[in-house]
């Protein structure tokens, strides 16, 4: 009896689901249409007019030579287009890793960069000149399981090959700021696990450890001296082993994708070197009609080669219109403003049971680092990043034009604020040859009120604070990125209201 009524639950529970699915969706059964016979069947014309021109199939099926050829390159050329949006993580995190190794001179994992602070002449994607850096380039491939100690009192986040969270250090990760000893697994690993680490276990063989920290680190020689005492990373085999910190605030770097058709040739190398697991076999099948496959030679032919810089360049094109002229009804944060959200819903870039596409091109075409406090949902803890590129009138925001931004008094945030300009063609921090950001850290001028006047443009204003000025590029348009870092309540119910950027004659 007992065995029974434990069966009947489920069935009736089964049941109650299919009859709220057909309540909700109708029935196959209830309106199957008319009848149909072969002769309702309705193909397509025998003459095709597309983009790329008309199209003709002999008998109604069979493409003609020059149809055929059409056909294909428009195949390929949407697939790869796709495949750069879809990879777009990946190349990213490619570029940076590679680009440390290659500009700041890194030898070894143990070797890294500090930035304190960050020039123009370092493109990272929306990265910031307020905050002291430390970087470093992991591979498991060649290390094996890797230590990472993390100083404590910093912020700091690991992202895989795909740029995806692995874990956060100091006081956003396990270790609550009091720092700690991370141990990177790489994907496989089988072999034992010492006590007194937090474990990661990557599904790539590259990782992406970043970390700031804030005033208490000093700047410049000093802030790489903080770093080079607190900052051990070495394979589990070996132990500690020597290291250089490198000073590489103005030293240079490109660590964005390439905009052409060499970005395919960057992602078969990633595709060679990180486990097929690490993507899914959709996508990778899509890449292996491309020429790109695990274990096969990567050599596009001429054809190939011009499809692949068309093929950057459309996807470029749609990343822009993504960012720059979002559809997305979620966008902005406050309804009447045009202030826009950087993380539209999440960091895993999913919505309801979905990949969110979009929401993934809108943060990572122009930023890096994917980590849950970068959303901030509780008060004090995390940050919250916002964007503008249009002025109260909603016109593109441009270099050779004078603006103000009125930040109103008390805004609530646990650290402090800053506003940055960037340049929106590289998404990097705005080569203007003066002070791209004014933050509350920076003690810029204060109103009776409480409030803050930020201008913004090419000539600073007569009597205007320089700490109060953000120097813009007559020949480029205006990326702006306001940081709170942490957010409390009256940002995240969005009772405090940022105001727009006004134009000024």
């Amino acid at each position: 009896m007992r065995r029974k009524s434990i069966l009947v639950l489920p069935l009736v529970v089964l049941l109650a689901a299919g009859l709220a699915w057909s309540a909700e969706c109708g029935s196959l059964y209830d309106s199957p249409g008319r009848k149909q016979t072969a002769k309702d069947f309705k193909p397509a014309p025998a003459t095709i007019e597309t983009s790329v021109g008309e199209l003709t199939f002999l008998r109604g099926a069979f493409p003609d030579e020059e149809s055929a050829r059409k056909i294909y390159d428009e195949i390929d050329l949407q697939r790869a287009a796709q495949a750069y949006m879809d990879f777009y993580p990946a190349l990213s995190l490619h570029a940076i890793i590679s680009s440390q190794v290659r500009d700041f001179g890194l030898e070894t994992s143990s070797d890294f960069g500090v930035m304190a602070f960050m020039t123009p002449s370092e493109n990272y994607l929306t990265g910031n000149d307020v905050t002291p850096y430390a970087v470093a380039s992991l591979d498991l491939k060649i290390d094996g399981p890797t230590v990472l100690e993390a100083p404590p009192g910093v912020f700091g986040t690991a992202n895989d090959a795909a740029f995806k969270f692995l874990t956060g250090f100091g006081l956003v990760g396990p270790d609550k700021g009091e720092g700690g000893k991370y141990l990177f697994l790489p994907p496989g690993y089988r072999g034992g696990v010492p006590e007194g680490y937090f474990v990661v276990r990557s599904p790539s063989y590259r990782v992406w450890p970043m970390m700031r920290g804030f005033g208490e680190l000093g700047t410049g020689d000093e802030a790489v001296r903080w770093f080079k005492k607190r900052l051990k990373i070495y394979p589990l085999a070996t132990g500690p082993r020597d290291n250089k910190a490198v000073n590489a605030s103005g030293l240079g770097i490109n660590t964005i994708p390439p905009e052409d058709g060499s970005a395919f040739a960057m992602l078969n190398e990633i595709i060679q070197h990180e486990p097929a697991a690490l993507f899914s076999p959709e996508l990778l099948g899509r890449l292996a009609t491309l020429g790109i496959e695990k274990g096969r030679p990567f050599a596009p032919d001429a054809r190939m080669k011009r499809i692949f810089d068309k093929a950057a360049q459309h996807a470029v094109a749609m990343s822009r219109a993504i960012v720059y002229a979002s559809r997305d009804p979620e966008i902005n944060f406050w309804p009447n403003r045009h202030w826009e959200k950087m993380f539209i819903r999440n960091t895993e870039f999913t919505r309801n049971g979905m990949s969110d596409i979009d929401a993934r091109t809108l943060w990572h075409y122009p930023a890096i680092v994917v980590a849950p406090h970068l959303n901030a949902t509780k008060p004090g803890v995390g940050n919250t990043y916002l964007t503008s590129f249009r002025d109260k009138n909603g016109e593109f925001l441009l270099g050779d034009r004078a603006y103000k931004l009125h930040v109103p008094a008390n805004v609530p945030i646990e650290r402090f604020w800053a506003v940055t300009a960037y340049d929106p063609v590289s998404r990097s921090l705005l080569d203007s040859g003066g002070t791209i950001t004014v933050s509350s850290l920076r003690d810029p001028k204060v109103n009776s009120d409480g409030t803050v006047d930020v201008f913004i443009g090419p000539a600073k204003p007569k009597g205007v604070s320089e700490k109060n000025w953000i120097k813009t590029n007559p020949d480029k348009g205006i990326l702006l990125v306001f940081r709170f870092y942490g957010p409390l309540q009256e940002v995240l119910d969005k009772t405090w209201v940022l105001n727009d950027v006004e134009p000024v004659k």
